[in-house]
Order: C-alpha cells, then structure tokens, then sequence
C-alpha cells in the first residue's frame, strides 16, 4: 500500500495537483501534522482554522508558508478566492473552510463538542475527515462513520497516534491468520495520577514554563494523560474498531515489560489475567513498588498478544526472536514508540487517493467510556470532561452504559451537577443536567436510530 500511496503522490505533484489540507486545531499535534505535511510531494496544507491566530501562524510557517502567503478569512467566500489564488487560509473556526476547494480535513482541536461539529460539517459538504479527536471519536464517531458512507467520503482515525497504531498490529495479525489473544498500549501512571489536577499536570509531566509556552501544551489534554482517562479513551476507539471488549471495567492495566507481555495477557487458567480472549488493555510501565519504571517497559508504544492453533507456527515463534511466553504459546508483538503527527498525513493520502481509511468505527460500539467522579461533587458543579478536575473515564463495555445508568464521557463537558456523587463512583446520568445544546448527544441520537 505504501508504494501505491507514493507512486499517487507522486503523480499529484508532477501533475501540480496535490491534495489539498484543511486543519482544525493548530496545538501541538495539529502543528507537527502541518509540519510534516511540508515534507511530503503532493500534499498542500491550504487552511488551518484556529481561534488563536497566533497558533495558526505557527501552524502555516510549520507548512511551508512565509508570512504574507497566507489571508485571513472570516467567510467561506473569502477562503475559497483565496484558495483559488494560490494563497492560504486562516480561519477562525472550521466552518469557514466547509465550502473551500479542500479535499481532506484533519481535526485537531481536542475538544470533542467542537470536533464533532468540525467533522460532521466537513463530511456534509463531501471532505474526507481524519479525526486526531478521539475523545470526539468514542463519544460519537460511529454517526460520523455512517455519515462519510452517506456521502461517499472517508472518516479515519489518524495514523500515528496509539489507537491506528494498534490497530496495524491487529489487522497484520489477522491477515496472517493469527489468533489475537490481547492488544493495547503502554502507559505510564503512578498510583496517585487518578485524581492528578491540571494546574500541575505539565510539571509532573516534566515540562517547565518554557518549554510549554514553545510547544503549545494544553494542560487539561496532557492531564488526561496523567490521570489515565486518555489511554482509556484510546482502547474504547480500538475496541470500537476491532469489536474487541475490555476484560472487565477499566482494564486490567498490569506493570509489565516486554517479557512479561505474553505470559500477563492470557487466560487464568493458563496463569495470565485474563477471563476470555480477544480482549483490549493497558500495560503500565511502571513497577508494582508504583515508584520506578520497568526496565524494557512500553509505556510509549503499542502491542498485541497473538497465538496460533497450528503448532507449527507456534514453535517459528520460539525460534525467530520474539517475545514468547513461558509455556510457548504466545507471542507479543510490539512498536515501543508512535509518532503522533508525523504518520498523520499518511492517513490523509490513504484517504485522498484509495479512498480508504487508517481505522474507523463499526457500526456499533462495542465499549463506551464511563465518567467517574475524580472528587466529591456537589449540586451547582459544572463538569470540566476529561483531563479535568472534576472527571476522568474508564471503559467497560458499552451495554453497561444505559444497563446501570451512567454518564458517558463525551456528555461530561458542560454539564451541570444537579445531585452529589462521592469521589470514584460512576456519575449516574440522572444526577446531571447535560448541555442542551450538545452536538455530541444530538449524534448519539441520530446513531441510535436504525
């Protein structure tokens, strides 16, 4: 597939005709895409829609574009003449891209409200969306699924970030027919980052004053890292595209280094953790003492545990130098890194070009991600969604939602606490007054009619 996505690039530069690029969302992520998008022939990053003019800038320069190249445009109008001349765009919000000469939209906000506006709005006027919002994904990317089929266009997750990654691992494994016993992602999460707050989530992360005034962090999206809520969100988006399901609510999410991967992620019975297989999870990289780090630990990259019913192909496992388990059954498979942004644009040629997508959603979800209350909330408490202060998430398996009544994530942002909810407990759906003018539960609606 690679050799056909360069000969067609290659065709599009020679023929002056590359595909042009719409960005949302022009922090750190939505930057090292445009970025990256100046590297590659055949791509052209036309528009980049932020409200921070300041970061659209720095997203256009990343791009290739000097000052002067690009217009400031407040209507689809003015985008679209500006296109038209050769110059790019800078737009305050996406909407003013919709009916501009752009074939693909990357959607980088972060904010799920505002993605799943972005993207159903792109997908309706006939642009192919690839979604860097996950949150926005496992909250309702199963309806903008059906819409890009609706119109004949592409939806995908971006490659690069953990959940495509993961899911090149699961669809090799398939292809060659082997049984895919787990898949997930590392992590790195200390026993006190559940209830980590944002104020203090980028130096616990490492970063200082300068360094995330030069890189554009948000503090409330790299605290769901620390408090886990976005490795849950990834596995929920993995488990959407796969069918696969957590083991049990929240994953098991074991330390384990490379070695300990195959023999952790197998059925008790065989000594592992696992009730069933077929089954999606974390591993943490750090130790059980939950102060060091494992050595050979995967707490940046991705990996799938497979096994084969032939015992032929079990021993090639033992004898080609991988990690195998202990009785010989299994074998993990493993990236320990992923490049979030830098593989991004291979997403948009494959939709561009093939028509295909990295990884998107089936038709139903198979898991949800449920939001829990990081502290006691009371009556009068208005919810700050995930990486927050009030809220993180944990997956489990999507009937459980309306079985037991409980608030999924993606509602999480706005909404008004009408009852208290102790400190980890589930936030009973009841107890809130969501947003009414949510665009996220509107396509939850829209999904849930057949």
């Amino acid at each position: 597939m690679l050799r056909l996505l360069l000969e067609r690039l290659e065709a599009r530069d020679a023929a002056e005709q590359p595909i042009t690029v719409g960005l949302a969302g022009a922090g750190r992520f939505g930057t090292s895409v445009a970025a990256q998008i100046a590297q590659i022939d055949g791509l052209r990053l036309a528009a980049v829609a932020d409200p921070n003019v300041d970061n659209a800038c720095e997203a256009l320069k990343a791009a290739g574009w000097a000052d002067g190249q690009w217009q400031q445009c407040d209507s689809a109008s003015k985008a679209r003449d500006a296109i038209a001349s050769g110059a790019a765009v800078l737009a305050p919000d996406a909407e003013v891209l919709e009916s501009a000469p752009i074939e693909v939209l990357v959607e980088a906000t972060g904010t799920p409200e505002v993605a799943a506006r972005n993207a159903w709005g792109a997908l309706r006027q006939g642009q192919h969306v690839v979604m860097v919002t996950v949150e926005a994904d496992v909250s309702c990317g199963w309806a903008l699924a059906r819409e890009a089929r609706r119109q004949g266009v592409v939806y995908s997750l971006a490659a690069g970030d953990q959940p495509v990654a993961i899911m090149e691992l699961f669809d090799w494994a398939n292809a060659l027919g082997l049984e895919v016993v787990a898949i997930g992602r590392g992590t790195r999460r200390y026993p006190a980052d559940r209830h980590g707050d944002p104020d203090r989530a980028l130096a616990r992360l490492g970063y200082d004053t300068e360094a995330t005034v030069r890189l554009r962090l948000n503090a409330q999206m790299y605290n769901s890292f620390r408090d886990g809520s976005k490795a849950q969100i990834e596995m929920c988006a993995v488990s959407n595209m796969t069918g696969l399901p957590p083991d049990r609510r929240g994953m098991h999410e074991p330390s384990a280094g490379l070695n300990e991967l195959a023999d952790l992620f197998a059925r008790t019975e065989s000594g592992g953790l696992l009730d069933g297989d077929g089954v999606v999870d974390l591993a943490n990289g750090v130790g059980p003492d939950g102060e060091s780090e494992l050595p050979e630990n995967i707490a940046d990259g991705v990996w799938a545990v497979v096994t084969s019913a032939d015992g032929h192909i079990r021993e090639d496992m033992r004898i080609h130098g991988t990690r195998v388990s202990a009785d010989g059954q299994r074998m993990a498979l493993f990236r320990e890194y992923h490049l979030c942004g830098i593989e991004t644009p291979l997403s948009i040629a494959q939709a561009a070009l093939l028509g295909a997508s990295s990884g998107l959603p089936l038709e139903t979800p198979t898991s949800e991600v449920l939001a829990y209350a990081k502290r006691d909330l009371r009556p009068g408490d208005t919810l700050d969604g995930s990486g927050g202060r009030m809220v993180y998430g944990l997956i489990d398996r999507a009937e459980t939602l309306e079985a037991e009544g409980v608030l999924p994530l993606g509602l999480s942002y706005g909404a008004l606490v009408r009852e208290a909810v102790a400190a980890d407990r589930p936030i009973p759906v009841g107890a809130v007054e969501v947003n009414e003018a949510s665009f996220v539960a509107r396509l939850r609606a829209m999904a849930g009619e057949r």
